[in-house]
């Protein structure tokens, strides 16, 4: 049947088509189609309709609560009456709710997501690549994607200006965060004003986080530390030397279990904790000739890391002392090139394949419950005794 133009442009301004930009004269027939078939066809003709999503106030009502606590609620805000709470996650449970936030168009049939957002840190890096290799793993094994960010920010940026990520402001494809690398508090602040669920790997956040003991996963740096210190003890060394930037506060806890011990073997503390270079390595080369050029001589050094103790190494034959036979040396991380020296590095093994897969099953938990504070995750580290510690040479000739 031909539609006179005069009659469909009629029909077009009565419905309103004409105030969609661009649309033309062939989408306004279509339209004009489908307007006829629905007057002519009522409802109950059709079939396949979907079944009616619940909304956040289909929720609100089940749960016999304002329309804004439903929504602090499924924001996740912290500022919510334990009881209230309750009822509206059991609420959202029971109406199968699925919030449609930031643009997204939520789908039982699409794969949920979780993004790994790398905080201020090279991807390069061992201990990060091992941390998304882990988080990865465990999310195919159950049926997750995981999407890969890199963040540059510094705490002093305010929280207000603070964005998340282009991909997951724009387009919302985030199910839940995995925050790794180097972080702030005002990122975790801004995180949680977006409405975003996040878990956070706990040992590389500089500051104070604001809900300590939950959401997080870290392993257990200050046992693994103090063990590698009492172990230089027990070999008899007498001076053990500290080389790490304390800035950082992922070395500040080793340092601290390394004057534990120190003070407990009745012994005085040698370190080196202020960063005299940018790279880990090059701190290392150039924090031991500063020790031994104040005249120091120790027996044994404990680096903060597998990178530090690779440039105390080198800094050290450069000196002409061998190692383990003039100075014993233990590293921390237990990074691939730490197994590859000669002899390889005694060091102290951090799980980071193990917490990138914690982190992934506590954001996949996120998901499922958004609301809950998940405890968080402590995996041990281990103590890996390889060739480069040796009982102390000094304390065998005073016996």
């Amino acid at each position: 049947m031909k539609i006179h133009e005069n009659l469909l442009n009629r029909l077009a301004t009565d419905y309103g088509f004409l105030d969609i930009p661009g649309i033309s004269f062939r989408i306004l027939r279509f339209l004009f189609h489908e307007t006829l078939w629905n007057l002519c066809y009522p409802h109950p003709v059709r079939q396949h309709q979907r079944k009616k999503r619940a909304t956040i106030v289909d929720v609100a009502a089940k749960a016999a609560v304002s329309l804004g606590t439903a929504s602090r609620v499924m924001n996740n805000r912290r500022d919510v009456d334990p009881e209230l709470r309750r009822r509206v996650t059991e609420a959202a449970r029971t109406l199968s709710y699925v919030r449609a936030e930031r643009g997204r168009r939520p789908s039982h049939e699409t794969c949920p997501i979780i993004s790994f957002v790398l905080s201020n840190r090279e991807f390069l890096h061992p201990m990060h690549a091992r941390m998304l290799q882990g988080a990865e793993q465990y999310c195919e094994e159950h049926g997750y994607f995981v999407v890969f960010k890199r963040l540059d920010y510094t705490a002093e940026t305010p929280v207000l200006e603070l964005k998340l990520p282009a991909l997951l402001r724009e387009h919302g494809i985030a199910d839940c965060l995995i925050l790794a690398g180097t972080n702030y508090p005002n990122l975790i602040e801004a995180t949680e004003a977006a409405g975003v669920p996040y878990v956070l790997y706990g040992n590389n956040l500089v500051g104070t986080a604001p809900h300590r003991g939950v959401d997080q996963a870290r392993s257990d740096d200050r046992t693994g530390a103090v063990e590698a210190v009492r172990y230089l003890v027990r070999l008899g060394h007498k001076r053990i030397c500290f080389i790490g930037d304390i800035s950082q506060p992922w070395f500040s806890s080793r340092h601290q279990a390394y004057l534990a011990v120190i003070a407990e073997a009745g012994l005085e503390p040698i370190a080196q904790v202020v960063g005299l270079a940018p790279d880990s390595f090059q701190n290392g080369f150039t924090s031991t000739e500063a020790i031994l050029r104040r005249g120091l001589r120790p027996t044994a050094i404990f680096a903060a890391s597998d990178h530090i103790a690779l440039g105390v190494w080198e800094q050290l034959r450069r000196s002409g002392l061998r190692v383990p036979e003039d100075c014993s040396l233990i590293g921390f991380d237990d990074i691939p090139d730490s197994r590859l020296t000669n002899p390889p590095l005694t060091t102290v093994h951090n799980p980071f394949l193990e917490l990138g897969r914690e982190l992934a099953r506590l954001a996949i938990e996120k998901t499922r419950t958004p609301c809950a504070a998940i405890p968080e995750v402590l995996l041990p580290t281990e103590f890996m005794m390889r060739g480069t510690t040796w009982p102390c040479l000094e304390a065998c000739q005073v016996g």
